[in-house]
């Protein structure tokens, strides 16, 4: 009785850290988001000029557009997006060419798609 105990314990852990481990990789937390695209609207007199152009206002837009890749893009999408921000170019792209061609373009009509409608957040 004893051991069928021991067994259904080691079960249960075994399931719990599994749930726990897979939550630890749904994606970067929206404060790195946030600081990758305040950096980038940073970077150049272009980016700058382009943001205030477009009507961005920088920390609102940048908070807007975590929240909204959070819930839009996939946790690889996101990561690569955080490296192009932070001009990474190589490792952005290095991870989006292992997606599928459907996530590809999944996560360039998300990223269009966000950038739409955090424009003029406030």
């Amino acid at each position: 009785m004893i051991t069928k105990g021991n067994l259904m314990l080691c079960r249960v852990t075994g399931v719990m850290l599994t749930a726990l481990l897979s939550a630890c990789d749904s994606g970067p937390s929206e404060a790195e988001f946030v600081a990758a695209c305040l950096k980038e609207g940073e970077r150049s007199v272009a980016n700058k000029a382009l943001r205030k152009e477009a009507g961005v206002k920088g920390d609102a837009f940048c908070k807007c557009t975590a929240k909204e890749a959070r819930t839009i893009l996939s946790a690889d999408a996101q990561r690569a997006m955080i490296l192009d921000m932070q001009g990474k170019k190589q490792e952005a792209g290095a991870i989006s060419s292992k997606m599928s061609e459907a996530d590809q373009m999944a996560f360039m009509q998300g990223a269009a798609n966000i950038f739409g409608k955090c424009v003029g957040a406030r």
